[in-house]
């Protein structure tokens, strides 16, 4: 019996802001080059638009010196200084835009490498995680991180890289230039930037604990979307739809709260900004024309400054409005390293298993998912090589946790699992696997064909040996029927064929995949008396010379096994062959008996 996942509530700590930046920085270590060459077109292509304006007043200056040239008599405009400053004006914007692209280029060119670095990374992680980090994450939420997350990130780096980094080098340059032609209106300009930091404080302070919920709650939005259309059937059937969608709206109205909350602080940013951009630009408008009076500047000059006032609060604005991408993108690196930095499944053994020589024994086995609830107790039981053992039991007796432990998806707590003698601790976790094939009550099919479906089992088998496992199972036959034969493709939940046939596919598969031992976890419960039958014949020619283990409550599937264990609360109770139980009169008789021998049905 697995342990149902954990529906967590948000962190309510705030995010990292160092570890978020260091983990980001980590991502691009690997990019030094073209970072560095997208740092350079960034520097030209800004050097050269900031270069542009003070042409413009000089040209400007040219201008409205020549009209009063023209109107005193004394002279003309002097047209070839101001063609040449005109072309120069042109052909350092062109410049600007190339380098601007090429910048641009670059870093969406990074910012996709490493979204499709981290997408495969953390796809990784997810196979290499214990089962039991994977039970106490809702697999939206996992998702949510695996595309959602990953495209924040990516979208954050692209665009706060790019806006940044210009942002930053045109304040710069525009400084130094606003100095250049007058330190005075230069300075009341510069007072900008305290107050600006002070700003973006403030507004960070109080959005970035929203902008984190709000992933949280997206990936456990993203949970209920999934949960809604996986079980949408089962929802109808019981008449549920006004639960789900109750569900569904209390964790969208979790979600629209914080994202309020983050979009509300980070859109402060813009009129304040505005407010404080205006009240310079003013400030310098009448300062500038004072000086214009007194004739300590250039007509032109006051032109410029105008541009690179606006120049200057330009990129302050773009900080401000980026900071919510910026915010996001550090929440979401958060979710994304958390999920890598969790320990992979550990697997300390080298040591192969190469086959099973003599038998499987259980030895004082106890194990539960959680520390202070056992789910088994104390259980042993021996099985040779060949033999075939049944496992009964009413629901969450533990039958399905004997297989997980046998396969090591968990660890027992106490006792020994072994294979011939040897502790399967030390054996190599992927090599137990290897010979171990299982068919499950739920049949697992992805959106392929039906080929590649059975071809599961063993990716070197040919197509006469994936017919003849069909036949063996008896799918052959509605295979054949179907528009494409074994080319025909199922959809996204199979359910283009019945549930019955997508169980004669699973065992197909594992007919294929030749595995030494079986686990047949409830393998025949998803079919008709007639189908199960035939399946039977399969499976006892399938389960010659290996080693089987049958969890069933019909009686067909259980009274040809060599032994039959009887589980209750994690103990064995009863054990022993069919004729064995039966003259016991115990447990398995009793039960057997209320079936009035059709079925022997626990569940």
């Amino acid at each position: 019996m697995s342990p149902r996942p954990i529906r967590r509530k948000p962190s309510e700590k705030p995010v990292n802001n160092k570890k978020a930046i260091k983990n980001i920085l980590s991502l691009l270590k690997d990019y030094k080059l073209k970072l560095t060459v997208t740092i350079i077109c960034a520097i030209l292509s800004t050097v050269f638009s900031i270069i542009a304006p003070l042409l413009i007043g000089n040209a400007t200056t040219i201008i409205f010196d020549g009209i009063n040239r023209l109107l005193s008599n004394t002279g003309t405009i002097d047209f070839n200084t101001l063609i040449n400053l005109l072309i120069t004006v042109v052909v350092l914007y062109i410049i600007s835009g190339v380098f601007s692209y090429l910048q641009s280029y670059l870093i969406v060119e990074i910012s996709t490498k490493i979204s499709y670095n981290l997408r495969e990374k953390l796809i990784e992680k997810v196979l290499q995680l214990p089962m039991s980090k994977l039970d106490q994450n809702k697999r939206g939420d996992i998702l949510s991180r695996i595309t959602n997350d990953v495209d924040s990130l990516q979208n954050g780096i692209t665009q706060a890289f790019l806006q940044l980094l210009t942002a930053v080098i045109t304040i710069i340059g525009v400084s130094i230039m606003m100095l250049s032609i007058n330190i005075w209106m230069a300075l009341v300009t510069l007072i900008l930037i305290p107050i600006v930091f002070i700003v973006i404080n403030f507004i960070t302070k109080n959005s970035q604990s929203y902008f984190l919920k709000q992933l949280v709650f997206k990936g456990s939005l993203n949970g209920q979307i999934e949960e809604t259309f996986t079980g949408h059937d089962i929802i109808r059937a019981f008449n549920q739809e006004d639960v789900s969608l109750e569900k569904f709206d209390e964790d969208n109205e979790k979600w629209f709260e914080q994202e309020w909350k983050s979009q509300f602080y980070s859109s402060l940013n813009g009129p304040l900004m505005n407010l404080i951009s205006n009240f310079i630009y003013v400030t310098v408008a009448v300062l500038g024309g004072i000086l214009v009076l007194q004739k300590s500047i250039m007509i032109g000059d006051i032109l410029a400054f105008f541009q690179y006032t606006q120049n200057f609060t330009r990129p302050i604005q773009q900080i401000t409005r980026v900071m919510n991408l910026i915010q996001t993108a550090m929440a979401a690196s958060e979710r994304i390293f958390e999920l890598l930095e969790y320990d992979d499944e550990p697997n300390p053994s080298k040591r192969e298993l190469c086959e099973i020589k003599e038998k499987i024994t259980f030895e004082n086995v106890t194990f539960g998912y959680a520390p202070n609830v056992k789910i088994i107790k104390n259980l042993s039981f021996e099985l040779k090589k060949g033999e075939q053992i049944a496992i009964v039991g009413e629901t969450g007796a533990g039958k399905t946790t004997i297989m997980k432990l046998l396969m090591r998806f968990y660890d027992v707590d106490s006792g020994f699992i072994k294979i011939d003698g040897v502790d399967i601790n030390e054996y190599d976790k992927h090599s137990i696997r290897a010979h171990i094939g299982m068919v499950l009550q739920d049949s697992w099919l992805f959106s392929d064909t039906i080929k590649s479906n059975i071809l599961y089992g063993n990716l070197d088998a040919s197509d006469e040996e994936i017919v003849e496992a069909s036949k063996q199972v008896y799918a052959d036959n509605f295979i054949r029927k179907l528009s494409n034969n074994y080319e025909t493709v199922l959809n996204e939940d199979s359910d283009n064929i019945s549930h019955g046939q997508k169980q004669l596919l699973t065992i197909a598969r594992t007919i294929l995949s030749k595995k030494e031992i079986l686990i047949l976890d409830e393998a025949t419960s998803s079919v008709d008396t007639r189908t199960e039958k035939l399946i039977q014949k399969a499976m006892d020619r399938l389960m010659e010379n290996k080693t089987s283990f049958v969890i069933a409550h019909r009686l067909s599937t259980i009274k040809n096994a060599d032994k039959i264990l009887v589980i209750e609360n994690g103990e064995i109770i009863e054990q022993g062959t069919h004729e064995e139980l039966l003259h016991e009169k115990g447990y398995y008789y009793n039960t057997l008996n209320s079936q009035k021998g059709y079925n022997i049905n626990f569940d």
